[in-house]
């Protein structure tokens, strides 16, 4: 089994953008461990959201009926299976600007969670995945435990 280290990431002082590029690195570095992942569509802030963002966010609406509580202003994904490389790349895309996703690994095993619009992240890291992140994004990493 290999060895993980839980970590909250440091947001303040970033800007917006700052924070999905942060989000979509860390979400790439996991995406090979991935086995599930969902998310919240929050429709009512669509009028903030990049081109790209809305599209992926038409994506993943698209990939189920609404359920109880859902409506043209509120969506979730449910969880998904992570094998289809649109849904995942649009997960990618459209996940820090939820209020809630995360992905899982199998057992399950949560490797990111974002909450609030990126403005709370939380990841399980390997080694091998630590010596990947740029400097920058390694900074920011301060351990659960110590």
């Amino acid at each position: 089994m290999v060895s993980r280290n839980k970590y909250v990431v440091k947001t303040d002082g970033l800007s917006t953008s700052e924070r999905v590029e942060l989000c979509r690195e860390l979400l790439a570095l996991a995406a090979p461990d991935v086995a599930t992942f969902e998310t919240d569509i929050p429709w009512s802030m669509a009028a903030e959201w990049p081109t790209e963002v809305r599209e992926a966010a038409e994506h993943l609406s698209s990939l189920r009926t609404p359920k109880r509580g859902e409506d043209r202003l509120y969506r979730r994904t449910g969880v998904r299976q992570n094998g289809e490389v649109a849904v995942w790349d649009a997960f990618v895309a459209f996940a820090p600007y939820s209020f809630d996703a995360s992905a899982w690994a199998p057992g399950p095993r949560r490797l990111v969670a974002l909450a609030d619009c990126a403005q709370s992240i939380a990841v399980d890291l390997t080694r091998d995945q630590i010596a990947l992140l740029s400097t920058a994004v390694e900074a920011r990493l301060v351990p659960t435990r110590r």
